[in-house]
Formats: structure tokens, sequence, C-alpha cells
């Protein structure tokens, strides 16, 4: 799953693919399969904008938008006069505009430029050739569209393009008897459809990330300023939006040119133009250029009249932002030079098995075209580069490292897969920040330059049956490379490699067979953070210290070297945290601090727990020599 995407074929990373059209008529050419620039909007279960809808010559004073509780995608772009010239091509390749798709201002209007499109028809052209991009405006906007016609685009996408129904699989258009008919609800499961009011507020104007909970922007550029109206690319918070207020709230002062409305002069400009203008989703021209139709509707004189928005070229601040709310008109009634749409779609599932190739560098999964992996049969990591797992997936087949270094930076960017890391691949967790995995299984390919995991400053929990105690052990041991930390193969931790000394790797199985992993210090035998008396406590019942038997960390071999005895000791001795609270980075800011460790000069309150811990062993064993 891709950013770009072909649609209605299944094709993943096609742009515009040459496809042959079949038919009864004979077609001249081959015409391009339309694509979109998706943007995945994940963050499902946001709660509702609380903005009241008061601007606007007819405010209607509601409130309550933009909630969405599943993920969904739509265009970053509004569809453009090439993408509509394709479909009228493919629908209508004879020219008769049965269905109104064309209105004759797309190609010419005694208004002036300003109210033209950008679309020519040549009733001599050959079949399939009718309708062509005026020069230079094949990325402007598609204009004079009504609601009923992009209606039919979504029709014709979800049917495959090509020679697909206009009529049916989205919107059943048999509905439509009039301009000002009640416009059809959208059928259950569309692949593709026009965005509902809270789809299209939600991606406009929704920011998880706003006050650090989360929140809504007044407009589509992460803004509570309104937009500058400057001719792109403008800045980070400008669109093609007038300035002034003139004769019916139209703009005097028009962005495009600076100066004055002059009717023979053309006001779009190219989607997506205003480059860093965009909406934390990443889409463009929500605040100028045209309004997009959502599939809401409002009542009007008796009629339920489809609502636009966004913002236009021809109006200002005060009709666009995310209290701008309006209606134009019936659903099937001709539109104008200042209304277009874009479409969106249900998230498309990844092929059945997942393949993610980077070459070089560091990407992140939006980036390499996966801003979510929700299903997949399974997912393989390939390439020598890097790539960051940091949204939430949720597949449930095995993950493959084959080769390179894949990143999981968050507690949810790994589900309970089986996790496979093979020869000259690494798992990696952050170094600067605790991240916890929970996975079905753990195999690391074996020897010099095999699988490896690091573990950074987080933990690995793996279920039972996932890795036997011995497996587990061996790993760690190869990873420890003698006590650096910093293994070629098994697992290993560059915080504690980092720490001089000070950090390690501990490991508990419990008695389910569940088997945890973890950045930790010596002396830590449950792997909780902290060493205290608890854990001196634990390594006493172990029976284990000074018996030359064989011992695990949880029993207080510390050091790896297979038994419990002095030199143990001196290991909790050194990670200096003995009786100190939580050695875990709390955040991204404590890496410095992992080294921040008292030096060990005087065994202090460990020496005190000592001493203590070996009264209580006298009490319960009078027999044994007391070696605490």
């Amino acid at each position: 799953m891709h950013g770009r995407t072909a649609v209605g074929r299944g094709t993943a990373g096609a742009v515009l693919m040459a496809t042959v059209l079949g038919g009864a008529w004979a077609n001249p050419r081959a015409l391009a399969e339309v694509s979109f620039d998706w943007a995945t909007v994940g963050d499902p279960g946001n709660a509702p904008d609380t903005q009241v809808m008061d601007k606007g010559p007819v405010p209607d004073f509601t409130t309550g938008y933009g909630a969405v509780d599943y993920s969904y995608r739509i265009a970053k772009q509004q569809v453009t006069n090439l993408q509509y010239a394709e479909f009228l091509n493919a629908v209508d390749p004879t020219g008769g505009n049965a269905l109104n798709l064309y209105q004759a201002r797309m190609t010419t209007s005694s208004l002036g430029a300003a109210y033209t499109g950008g679309i020519d028809f040549n009733a001599a052209a050959g079949a399939g050739a009718k309708y062509s991009v005026k020069s230079g405006q094949s990325a402007y906007p598609a204009v004079w569209i009504n609601w009923t016609s992009a209606a039919r685009f979504v029709n014709w996408l979800a049917n495959g393009q090509g020679a697909g129904a206009t009529e049916s699989g989205v919107y059943d258009m048999s509905l439509m008897t009039g301009g000002f008919s009640t416009p059809p609800p959208r059928a259950e499961a569309a692949a593709f459809f026009l965005p509902s009011e809270n789809e299209w507020y939600k991606a406009a104007y929704y920011d998880p990330t706003k006050g650090g909970t989360g929140g809504y922007w007044q407009f589509g550029t992460r803004s509570d300023a309104a937009p500058a109206s400057l001719p792109p690319p403008g800045t980070a918070n400008s669109a093609n939006l007038g300035s002034g207020v003139g004769s019916g709230g139209a703009a005097t002062t028009l962005a495009k040119t600076g100066a004055a409305f002059d009717s023979t002069v053309d006001y779009l400009t190219d989607v997506g133009g205003y480059s860093s203008a965009k909406s934390y989703y990443g889409l463009s021209d929500l605040d100028g250029l045209v309004y997009d139709w959502t599939e809401a509707t409002r009542i009007s004189f008796g009629n339920e009249l489809p609502i636009y928005r966004g913002g236009s070229w021809r109006y200002g601040e005060g009709y666009t932002g995310a209290s701008y709310r309006n209606i134009y008109s019936g659903a099937g009634v001709p539109s104008y030079s200042w209304y277009g749409f874009r479409i969106a779609g249900l998230p498309e599932a990844p092929p059945a098995g997942v393949v993610i190739d980077v070459a070089s560098g560091t990407v992140t999964q939006a980036q390499a075209g996966y801003p979510s992996i929700t299903t997949a049969d399974s997912v393989t990591k390939t390439g020598s580069g890097t790539l960051i797992f940091d949204a939430v997936n949720s597949y449930a087949g095995p993950t493959v490292v084959s080769a390179g270094t894949l990143r999981v930076a968050s507690n949810t960017g790994l589900p309970a897969t089986a996790m496979t890391v093979e020869a000259g691949g690494t798992l990696t967790l952050p170094q600067d920040a605790r991240v916890s995995l929970g996975i079905a299984s753990l195999a690391l390919a074996d020897g010099a330059g095999g699988g490896r995991v690091d573990l950074g400053a987080g933990q690995v929990t793996v279920a039972a049956g996932g890795i036997s105690a011995a497996d587990l052990r061996a790993d760690i041991i190869a990873g420890r490379n003698g006590g650096g930390w910093n293994g070629g193969s098994g697992i290993t931790s560059s915080a504690a490699a980092a720490s001089g000394g000070t950090r390690a790797v501990g490991y508990v199985v419990a008695g389910d067979g569940t088997a945890q992993a973890s950045f930790a210090a010596a002396g830590d035998t449950n792997l909780n953070g902290s060493v205290d008396v608890f854990d001196l406590v634990s390594v006493n019942s172990a029976g284990k210290y000074g018996a030359g038997t064989a011992a695990v960390w949880s029993q207080g071999d510390f050091n790896y070297d297979g038994v419990t005895n002095v030199f143990d000791l001196v290991g909790i001795n050194t990670a200096g945290v003995y009786g100190r609270g939580s050695y875990f980075p709390p955040n991204a800011t404590a890496a410095a601090g992992i080294n921040a460790v008292p030096e060990p000069t005087a065994w202090g309150p460990l020496g005190a727990g000592l001493v203590a811990l070996a009264a209580l062993r006298r009490q319960r064993a009078p027999r044994r020599v007391a070696v605490w």
C-alpha cells in the first residue's frame, strides 16, 4: 500500500497506467488510469470539535463535527482537469453528454476567463477523444462540478474505471429524478466515496498532537490564524483565497495576482501548489482554490441540499475555515467555477505478503508507503537501510528482518508477531526511551553475523513456547560479547554498551514459559526497573550463592558465568542503583543519564542490605556457614 496508488485495479504504486478500454465503440487512443495521492487518516475514536458554525451569510450554528471511529483515506488534492477529462472520455466517448457530466462553461463563458473551466470539447474529434485539457491547466482543479457529477465519478472509480458504470456501485443515481432530489446514501462497504462531513472535517482540521492531547485547528494549515492571501507557493499558512469583502461577500483582491478582481483573468492554480500549507494528514487546498462537496445535506426551502466545505479563490477568510459550512442549490443543478471535489475511500489492504525494501538510509513506514499495516499474511524487511515502525501496526502474520535494520519506535509498532531475524538483519529499540514489545516468538540466525536484537533501553516479552530458556540465554551471551554488550549477533543493548559496564541485559522465564529479555542493572532479579532488598531476598531464596551449581539471572548470575558468587555482588555495587528507585529512562531526555551513575567507591546502602540479608540467612539456615 504505497502513498500514491492507482484506484480500481488493485495495483499499488501506479501513477497513470495506460489502459485500453473495451466497449462497443472504437477507441482511437489508450486512456490513462486515474490515480490519486492518498492520505491515510488514522487516530480512530477522536472526540468531535466544539467549534460552532457561525461564519457566512447563513450560518446554522451547529457544532460537533470531526469525530470518526475508523481509519480511512482521502485524496490529498482535488480532482484535476486531467483526471476529469479522462473520466469524460471513458464514460461519454461519443460526446452525447446524456448525463450532463460536462458543462459548456468548462470550455468557455461569456462572463470571462475567471468563470471558465479548463476542459475543451471538440465534437469533431474521434470517439473517446472528445474532451481535452486546456494548455497549462492539467493540474488545475476541475470546476463547474455539481454533486451529482462527483457522485457518478465515484461510481466509475468503484466499478473499475474504463467502461465502468456511473449509475450504481456507491450511489444509486436512479434516485436522482430531478435537480433538487435528495442525494442518495453511500452503499455499505464502498471502496471509494465522497467524504462524509465528519471525514472531511477531521482530515482538514484535526491534529492528534495539538496541545499534547489532540484537538482541532481553525484552518487546514494547522493554524488558528487565517491563511494569507498569496500566490503559490506561498508560506506554511497561505492559500488561494481572496482578501477584502465586496458585493455578495466576494473578495476584492485575489491571491493569484494580488490585485483587484478582473473577470478576464483565470484565478485557478495547480492543486497542491501551496506545497508547505497542509493539514496534519497532508491535505492541500483546504482553505482556498475550490470548495469540496461532502455527503452531508441541509434542508433549505424543503429540499435536502448538499453541504460543501473548504474555501475558494473567489472568497476570503469569512467564507472558509472550520466554522464555515454552507449549501449551494440542488445536487443536480449546474454548479459554478469555485466548486470541485476530492474523493475518499477505505484503507487499501496491503498485499498478502508485504515486502518493504529500504536500500539505504533511514525511512519511516509512512515514507515507505505503509502508514499503518493492519492486515498482512507476512511482513518482510529487506535492503541494507533502516525502516522505522512508528505507527500502530496490528497485522497478524509473521515478521522477518532479512537484511538491514527494523527499528521499532513505539510500543504499538510491532504486533504479537512471530519474529525472525535472519543473518545480517537487526531488530532494534530506542536507546533513549523505553519501548516494550510483546511478540509471539523470536528466532535469530546463529553464528557470527547472525540475527541481532538490540534492546536499547527497552524490553521484549516472548509468549510461552516462543523461545526456549536455553536459546534465550545463548542469544544473550552472544550479544554480551564478553561484557561489552556490542555483539554482532544475538540479543544485545546499545544502552548497556554505552553505560561503561553499569548496565546489562537481564532475562526471566516464567513458570508458564513466557520469556522476557530487558535492558537491566545487575541485581534486578524481576526486571521491574529497581534494585532493592527484595531482589537480595530472591537471590538468597534461590540458594545458589556460593554453591557452585548452575544459576540464571533471576537466581543471581548477573555476569553470565553460570554461577552466583561474590563477583555478581560486585556487579550489583558497580551498577550503583541499589535503593535508588527506577533506573529505566522515563523519556527521550534520559539517555544522558544512563552513564550518570555514582562511582562505586563504597558499598553504602548495598552493604547495609547485604548485612541485613546475612542476618536473615543465619536465622533461616543456622547450620549453613553464612557467606554474606
